[in-house]
């Protein structure tokens, strides 16, 4: 409770402060003569670069791949996911890709006329050059997964580029298409450039060549900020009419979020990836032109792809111990984590127990199906009444929120295992006083901070442990999430974004693991179930989506992980991405304007750059009007040969499937629509409004498989 008025007067503190100290004029790092209208401010969510000159992001432990704005401006892929409602978008691909019908051969086309910032063709020799090099060198990112799966890649002409597979594989072309955040593998390097690289591991790629709509301008040598200017040669804009309208934008870091909360107020930042409760309400009280994942309260977007909480390392003693794993869930009292992220304006987070983000659609085969299994495993069977009236108002079982708090469970279950309490300490079998290390970001990410700081709190209060929080700036603790150099962290590795979970579940198998960058090392973890694990994971892998029995080996997996807890996961924290409307306008809001999710540190933000609009209330120079909007029409090529049978195409693959899609859509979400006014008409009008999220839920769930399910049924 102290903790909660703390925050709540530190809160009030800064809202007074920002109320007379609002400047007249921005303060940011423009070149001269560049008018605030003609930038783009984002958020640099990382915080300080180590090396800023550095954007090599193919060796594992470097930061910032959507902090510096190059996953969004200047990377290539591709394709994208649309986040809200999991269409396939192309994008350097000319459509959707072609498997053949065992699914061991991937064909890409690719789009005629693409040029690298520097003028150079974009063709099938760059795609074969990228996967090839990331192949051949041992430390890269995407080096073993790509080592696992291919055999072969070769180019059939100039913009056809043929996959030969190891195993079948209808879902391969996940690994290069956007789904969450992007992967750096994923971006296609640039081969006459790379190909005169002695050593890929060391090369900087500095100034990057870029196949986005921006170019390098100038980077701080400090590593705050990163400003990228438009390319008036850009593909984009010389093929299909598209142009961004600010001619810069710029990724800075302003400080700690204090200050994040002020430089909104004062119109100094356009988009944030999120705010603490307590600053965000700051900057709601003194900046009227806010918007969020909606236009109105609550503002806070509820779906964000991961579930956050804290990881064990369990390659390390004594979290490789699967009952001091359970013992420390069991010490946490899970009302306490939940009351401190339920903000203002009345966004709440959604408990999600499982390494899944829960959804109206998915609650069923992911949760309740799971039920009584959980149950069994420690699930809270009497959950507060608070949580659950609001899992109700969600159209969610509210039955089922988190693992039950019970210290005493936990002491048992420690010294089940040989731990021992005395004089005000625990020890480990090993007689070594036990201290618990939690890694935690600084300056950045500052939800997993105080999941970290909370957590520890909770252990030493509820199980007499000693816990030490140690937050870390990004290059450090990028590093040591990568390369598995701590004991316990406040990640995240609970993220799915498709209501098909393979792409989230197969990274769990060992096959996988890779020494280099090793993470938690639940990929490397041996236990008792290892090999179901692995055997799981391998039908999945071979398994089309759109077959019933996906849902009982994602079952299968997501039990076994539950007995298992390599990390404990909350929930994904309220995200108030918000966004300025002072300067720039057309952002993405639901549910009227709701183009794209507001992931403005994913991949994905190109989409919203592209569409923004000038207000007129900043000044400007060389901001235009946007060109037409990123919708990329198919063009596989005609030459290729005709086939004696129909090949079997991926997920969205036709115009014909997806104007099928879109009705089967339609219909459904009409029915999820009368299901929610039937579940929540007693509900205030605020948690009314949350309902309207559920069915985004469904929306972006249901495409994905529905997809599936009309391509193989027409």
């Amino acid at each position: 409770m102290r903790k909660v008025l703390s925050l709540a007067l530190l809160a009030t503190l800064l809202i007074g402060i920002v109320a007379v100290a609002i400047p007249t004029s921005a303060q940011l790092p423009l070149p001269p003569g560049v008018p605030r209208g003609d930038v783009l401010v984002i958020e640099n969510h990382y915080g300080t670069h180590a090396d800023p000159k550095n954007f090599n992001y193919l060796v594992p432990g470097r930061p910032g791949f959507g902090a510096s704005g190059f996953s969004q401006v200047c990377a290539g892929f591709l394709w994208y996911i649309n986040t809200t409602n999991s269409e396939l978008i192309n994008w350097l691909a000319a459509a959707p890709p072609e498997y053949s019908d065992d699914f061991k051969t991937m064909k890409v086309y690719l789009r005629k006329g693409i040029t690298w910032s520097d003028g150079t063709p974009f063709t099938a020799d760059d795609v074969v050059f990228h996967v090839k090099m990331i192949m051949k060198t041992e430390g890269m990112n995407g080096h073993y997964l790509f080592l696992r799966w291919v055999e072969d890649v070769y180019k059939e002409d100039d913009y056809t580029v043929v996959f030969k597979l190891k195993k079948p594989n209808p879902r391969f072309h996940y690994f290069l298409t956007v789904i969450i955040y992007g992967a750096p593998y994923q971006a296609i390097m640039p081969k006459h450039v790379w190909e005169k690289v002695k050593d890929p591991l060391k090369f900087k790629f500095y100034p990057p060549v870029c196949l986005g709509p921006y170019v390098l301008k100038n980077v701080d040598p400090g590593g705050n900020w990163f400003l990228w200017e438009r390319n008036e040669d850009w593909w984009g804009t010389k093929l299909y009419g598209m142009k961004p309208a600010p001619k810069y934008v710029l990724f800075i870091h302003h400080g700690p979020e204090e200050k994040k909360a002020l430089a909104m107020s004062k119109h100094e930042l356009d988009a944030i990836r999120t705010f603490l409760p307590e600053n965000f309400e700051v900057v709601w009280k003194n900046n009227k032109y806010i918007g969020g994942w909606r236009g109105k309260p609550p503002f806070a977007w509820p779906f964000d792809a991961c579930v956050k909480g804290v990881a064990f390392n369990v390659l390390k003693y004594p979290y490789n111990i699967t009952e001091v794993r359970r013992a420390l869930a069991f010490a946490i009292n899970f009302k306490v984590i939940f009351d401190a992220f339920t903000g203002p304006d009345g966004s709440k987070p959604t408990p999600s127990v499982l390494p899944v983000v829960r959804h109206v659609y998915d609650d069923k085969p992911h949760y309740v199906a799971l039920k009584e299994e959980l149950l069994k495993l420690g699930l809270d069977p009497n959950p507060p009444k608070e949580i659950q009236e609001h899992l109700k108002s969600l159209g969610l079982d509210p039955s089922i929120v988190w693992w039950k708090f019970d210290p005493e469970y936990s002491k048992k279950l420690l010294e089940k295992v040989g731990f021992t309490y005395k004089n005000g300490h625990w020890y480990l079998p090993t007689g070594e006083k036990w201290v618990i290390h939690i890694t935690a970001p600084s300056g950045f990410e500052m939800e997993s901070q105080r999941i970290a700081f909370l957590v520890a709190e909770q252990w030493k209060k509820n199980l007499g442990v000693d816990v030490v929080v140690e937050p870390v700036e990004s290059g450090t603790f990028t590093s040591r999430q990568a390369r598995g150099k701590f004991e316990v962290g406040a990640f995240w590795p609970g993220c799915s974004q498709l209501l098909d979970l393979t792409p989230h579940i197969q990274s769990w198998a060992s096959k996988y693991f890779d020494p280099n960058a090793p993470g938690i090392g639940w990929a490397g973890y041996k236990f008792p179930k290892r090999a179901e694990l692995d055997k799981i994971i391998d039908e999945l892998e071979s398994t089309p989506p759109w077959d019933p029995k996906v849902r009982e080996l994602e079952k299968k997996a997501l039990l076994i992980w539950a007995e298992q807890l390599p990390w404990i996961g909350f929930f994904p924290t309220p995200f108030y991405t918000l966004h300025d409307k002072y300067c720039w306008e057309n952002w993405p809001e639901f549910p009227e304007n709701y183009y794209m999710d507001p992931v403005y540190w994913w991949a994905q933000m190109l989409f919203i750059i592209l569409q923004l609009k000038p207000t007129g209330r900043c000044p400007t120079k060389e901001a235009v009007q946007p060109g037409k909007p990123p919708v990329l029409p198919v063009e596989k090529p005609t030459a290729t040969p005709p086939k004696t049978t129909p090949k079997t195409v991926a997920p969205g693959a036709t115009v014909t499937v997806t104007k099928t899609v879109e009705r089967t859509v339609v219909s459904t979400v009409e029915k999820v629509r009368t299901m929610f006014t039937t579940v929540t008409k007693e509900v205030t009008s605020v948690v009314t409004d949350w309902t309207t999220a559920g069915v985004l839920g469904v929306v972006l769930l249901i495409i994905g498989i529905a997809i599936g399910y009309v391509i193989r049924r027409r």
